[in-house]
């Protein structure tokens, strides 16, 4: 529910991107019930970068809900006690099945970190790890490169089969990620597995995106790449590896010279999505 989907692989299983209830603290409540908070970004996050932590909820029987209040208060606590002042976090949701919260800080001491959410008179709270950034994978952000990899194409698969997950097939797959880049055209990449998400979210942002096509045609060149070799769902891609992604979805924007502009982990909506998408205007 709300993972950042995977298995198989190790660095895109559960393990990396584990949703479970948040321990401590009371359920939050709504009119529509107690609430189970829920994570819904990896574990293991990097110190001293922006961070985006999407945050959801789950209702009393462990189903995703959109019973949700409008705001939510975050408070990060370091590994040596310090509080962040309070962060009233809104809502986000639209175009997909269940809302979630982004919350967004910047964590510099490596260590155990506390988020303790308040959502109305409820509070709860769930925990996180900070290391250092080189000790983790390096997925590129704003300000750095997209790496110019080839990516599946209608023609050339690069033996990943099925080459799109999607029913019916998105149309994203007739150039790989290295002709577009090679292009200098804005890029938009999606990484993503709609068949093999364990959760309701890898579907909906892919339907955004091709909603969207018509509006983006001659502003950008849109990839969409899959995360696994085959319908077995066991090794991931090439494209996986090159990214240093260890969580899906994930989507890219990036300038016509091939630095990421804009960058969406886990889950997002048609709002983030167009907030990103208009980092186009700048390239």
């Amino acid at each position: 529910m709300l993972a950042a989907c995977g298995s198989g692989d190790e660095r895109m299983s559960a393990r990396d991107t584990t949703t479970t209830s948040a321990g401590g603290g009371a359920a939050a409540g709504t009119g529509g019930g107690a609430l189970t908070l829920v994570r819904v970004f990896a574990l293991e996050q990097a110190a001293g970068v922006p961070l985006r932590l999407p945050l959801a909820f789950a209702d009393a029987g462990g189903a995703p809900t959109d019973q949700v209040p409008d705001t939510i208060r975050v408070t990060a606590v370091s590994p040596s006690g310090a509080e962040s002042a309070p962060l009233e976090v809104a809502r986000r949701g639209e175009g997909i099945p269940v809302p979630y919260f982004p919350y967004e800080a910047t964590l510099d001491e490596p260590g155990g970190w506390e988020l303790r959410i308040a959502a109305g008179d409820a509070e709860t709270t769930t925990d996180l790890t900070v290391r250092p950034r080189q000790e983790l994978a390096v997925v590129p952000g704003p300000g750095e490169a997209l790496p110019s990899v080839p990516t599946p194409t209608t023609d050339d698969q690069l033996g990943v089969e099925p080459l799109c997950t999607a029913t019916p097939a998105c149309p994203f797959h007739d150039v790989s990620l290295e002709q577009a880049l090679a292009a200098g055209q804005p890029v938009v990449l999606l990484v993503a597995t709609p068949a093999f998400c364990q959760t309701a979210v890898c579907g909906p942002v892919l339907e955004l995106l091709v909603e969207r096509q018509a509006a983006l045609a001659g502003r950008a060149t849109v990839v969409h790449a899959e995360v696994y070799t085959d319908d077995r769902a066991t090794d991931t891609t090439s494209t996986v590896d090159a990214l240093g992604l260890r969580y899906e979805p994930s989507l890219f924007v990036a300038a016509a010279d091939g630095t990421v502009r804009g960058r969406l982990d886990y889950t997002f909506d048609a709002t983030e999505l167009d907030e990103e998408l208009g980092a186009l205007a700048l390239s």
